[in-house]
């Protein structure tokens, strides 16, 4: 009988483990149960969130989505993002074709995957990639890009374009928001790649720019240097002109100093008391005594 009861329970727990399914939801993803009889047939709209989750194998299908952040590049370089050419392009306010790399990063809200799941039906995450990642959000990137691309000049889009990202990226948000998708980063990868003529032009003139700037700077060195020499040549002229100024009183002060007392006195002082060797006309007379 013991035997008989240990095989009874053997097998009422292998059946129940038959017909139970059981499956691993991991960190960052959710799960989508789908049923496919019964009253509560279709999608449900509680998702199976992470660790171990149970269902009918039977009647039941639990589809895993990532729902962490996940990054999508577009470009046309062979070693990066898709393989082949996947760049996106896009016309400006000029009808001018731009082409550019772009990456995007999203997210799913795990409270509306099973809304996500009824909109785009992906069975799995290669299929998600397929017709959602590279179809449908590719095609809204594409299209707020020619639209709000329309409005700006290449220069806009080339150079100073934060506020072209930033629109463009709202656009694409508001677009997806809807299935629970939020973009959470956007942008160019590298610059965008208008007409080769257009790029030509756009060097040339900066180039223009540069040299004018150079000129600019070389033209106010020059009269720098100039105001500096005519400063030092006005410093130097007045500088003579009070040293001559100075001398010129000197001599008048010393010219109206001298007088015939003067000379007798500077004349006896420089006497060493003999008589001068070569007299002239007055016999070498020094002075006259008064009578």
């Amino acid at each position: 009988m013991k035997t008989l009861k240990t095989s009874l329970l053997l097998s009422i727990v292998l059946v129940i483990g038959m017909l139970t399914g059981c499956t691993r939801i991991g960190p960052g993803h959710a799960g989508i149960v789908v049923n496919a009889a019964g009253s509560d047939k279709g999608v449900s709209q509680q998702t199976a969130s992470t660790g171990w989750f149970f269902y009918n194998p039977f009647t039941e299908t639990v589809i895993e989505y990532q729902t962490a952040q996940r990054l999508e590049k577009w470009t046309h370089a062979e070693n990066e993002g898709k393989p082949g050419n996947t760049e996106v392009s896009f016309t400006n306010k000029d009808s001018m074709v731009i082409y550019a790399d772009v990456a995007i990063a999203f997210s799913l809200d795990p409270n509306k995957v099973p809304g996500f799941y009824v909109k785009f039906l992906a069975k799995d995450e290669d299929d998600l990639d397929a017709k959602f990642t590279n179809g449908y959000l590719r095609n809204s990137v594409r299209n707020c890009l020619n639209d709000l691309a329309g409005q700006y000049d290449v220069k806009q889009i080339m150079g100073d374009n934060a506020e072209f990202l930033s629109r463009t990226q709202a656009c694409i948000q508001k677009d997806v928001i809807q299935y629970g998708v939020n973009i959470d980063q956007f942008g160019l990868i590298g610059a965008p790649r208008p007409p080769q003529p257009v790029i030509d032009a756009i060097n040339e003139k900066s180039r223009a720019e540069q040299v004018a700037i150079q000129k600019q700077i070389e033209l106010t060195q020059v009269e720098a240097d100039a105001k500096k020499r005519v400063a030092n040549a006005d410093g130097e002229a007045q500088s003579i002109l009070k040293v001559a100024q100075a001398q010129a009183e000197a001599n008048r002060l010393l010219e109206q100093s001298i007088n015939d007392n003067l000379v007798r006195y500077r004349a006896i002082d420089k006497w060493d008391g003999h008589r001068p060797q070569v007299e002239g006309a007055n016999g070498g007379v020094l002075f006259n005594l008064n009578k």
